[in-house]
């Protein structure tokens, strides 16, 4: 059901748009139906909404009937337009980017055929790349991940007043039997491990939130105890931010059940508390600051990480692109992560988040072949059963002054035999990364590789990974030849 603020913005875009089709001036207007020009301007920005009677004044003014020009209908021009003011998204930017909706508003009445055209022409790039909803709410996320160096005081301060309450005893350190009894005896939430076998069709769910006057949450039996242990922090979480306890993102066939970007922050930020909760900011950054102190990459005092705080590499991982940019000042990286089954050549780029800017090494849309000299791929050959793997390399782009620290970590997925996960950050080899990350030119420890996006794109003629041949390359160095030509024969006109 659409609000007072929706409604007012669409009849101001209709009649602007209506007064504009019949080429009759703001005064004009006004001047007809005996109201001031500051109050139609206001009309049509959505600010006011006239009462009956000057509507019946204005339809009579346009030649238009009452119905036609009060009804929530758009002409064909601004019909996108319409659409995106009626699906609510605009009441997330205030929230999300600090842009009032009524801003957006001026900008389309400004050039409402302009703005509807644009409007029009990203949902058809949406739709080209079969974008659907939840993979747009995906994507407004890591924005605003990207645009807070994916760093949130406020959770982390959460996490901290809550690990402090147990005073002086480590938070990271208890077991899954200690947390079920805090979430029950501080939150009044009883968890139950067999209570999602007794359900075949959420086999697949990690876990489900039952409200009620005794609410309940059943975690899968067959998740490690290092899984179990970050949903029950993750569940602290929406109870310490006062999140919706009823928000939860669920895997369903072949999608997730976001329907909003509330939906999708609240998981997010849950998430990002359990991450603080069971990695505590100042204890790991202490522990990476004796690390890039070190003058030698030691990849096993890295591995211990994940002991001490008895933690998965994904949740390490991502941490650290949380501790980085916050605590270091390394707030130009990457962060990503691919699933590739056993066997099968083809690796499937799951998640990403790009920090200051988009950085080389990103995912494609176009079906390309990931370039296979990446650490975050090669490692795939190292993992050996119930041990992650870690690996670190110095990456130099083909044809770019583009250096990047790559440092990646995987394991096999404890549910699925046969598949397998791999995390990398990478870092840009500025001045400023060099200076912290003291072991960054440890050439006895870290291979150095020259690398591309993508094989389609390389123009390595030696390559021994690669796995297709240079199309869009060799395309595109035709094109620019022939660019060259054009130039040349034009200033030969002159």
């Amino acid at each position: 059901m659409l609000g007072e603020e929706q409604i007012r913005f669409i009849f101001g875009l209709k009649l602007g748009q209506l007064r504009r089709e019949k080429n009759i001036t703001p005064a004009g207007l006004a001047a007809r139906c005996g109201l001031s020009v500051s109050y139609l301007n206001e009309i049509e920005k959505g600010k006011k909404y006239p009462k009956a009677e000057k509507i019946m004044a204005l339809a009579a003014a346009l030649n238009t009937p009452y119905d036609h020009l009060v009804s929530l209908q758009l002409g064909r021009k601004m019909a996108p337009v319409a659409d995106l003011l009626q699906s609510g998204f605009l009441d997330n930017l205030s929230g999300i980017f600090g842009i009032e909706p009524a801003r957006v508003i001026d900008m389309v009445s400004n050039a409402p055929a302009k703005v509807g055209a644009f409007i029009n022409t990203l949902i058809e790039i949406a739709r080209a790349y079969d974008m659907n909803r939840e993979q747009f709410y995906n994507a407004t996320l890591r924005s605003f991940q990207e645009l807070n160096d994916n760093h949130f005081p406020g959770i982390e301060e959460a996490a901290l007043r809550f690990a402090d309450s147990f005073e002086g005893e480590s938070f990271f350190h208890f077991d899954v039997l200690r947390m079920k009894d805090i979430l029950e005896e501080r939150f009044g939430t009883r968890v139950y491990e067999d209570r999602l076998d007794v359900h075949p069709e959420l086999a697949h769910f990690r876990s489900f939130y039952k409200p009620g006057e005794h609410p309940e949450l059943w975690i899968s039996s067959r998740l490690s105890g290092k899984q179990k242990k970050f949903l029950l922090a993750k569940e602290i979480g929406y109870h310490m931010l006062n999140l919706d306890l009823r928000s939860r993102v669920y895997i369903l066939e072949g999608r997730t059940n976001v329907e909003s970007f509330e939906q999708a922050l609240t998981n997010f930020q849950a998430s990002y508390f359990a991450g603080a909760l069971l990695l505590p900011g100042r204890e790991l950054s202490a522990d990476l600051k004796i690390l890039f102190a070190s003058k030698h990459f030691e990849r096993e005092a890295w591995l211990h990480l994940l002991k001490k705080y008895e933690t998965t590499p994904e949740t390490l991982m991502y941490r650290l692109t949380n501790l980085l940019p916050a605590e270091f000042g390394l707030n130009s990286l990457f962060f990503l992560r691919f699933h590739h089954e056993k066997g099968d050549p083809d690796f499937t780029l799951s998640k990403e988040l790009h920090l200051s800017r988009r950085h080389t090494p990103h995912g494609n849309d176009r079906g390309e072949h990931y370039c296979r000299r990446w650490v975050s791929l090669k490692i795939f050959g190292s993992i050996e059963a119930g041990k992650p793997a870690m690996a670190i390399q110095h990456s130099r782009y083909v044809d770019s002054d583009k250096e990047y620290l790559l440092i990646s970590m995987a394991r096999q997925l404890v549910r699925s035999e046969g598949s397998e996960v791999s995390i990398s950050i990478g870092i840009p080899l500025t001045e400023e990364a060099k200076k912290v990350i003291r072991f960054w030119n440890d050439e006895e420890h870290i291979p150095q590789h020259t690398v591309n996006v993508t094989c389609e794109r390389c123009p390595l003629s030696d390559c021994k990974e690669r796995v297709a041949l240079p199309r869009i390359y060799l395309q595109e160095k035709k094109n620019a030849e022939l660019s060259a030509l054009l130039g040349d024969l034009l200033n030969v006109e002159k």
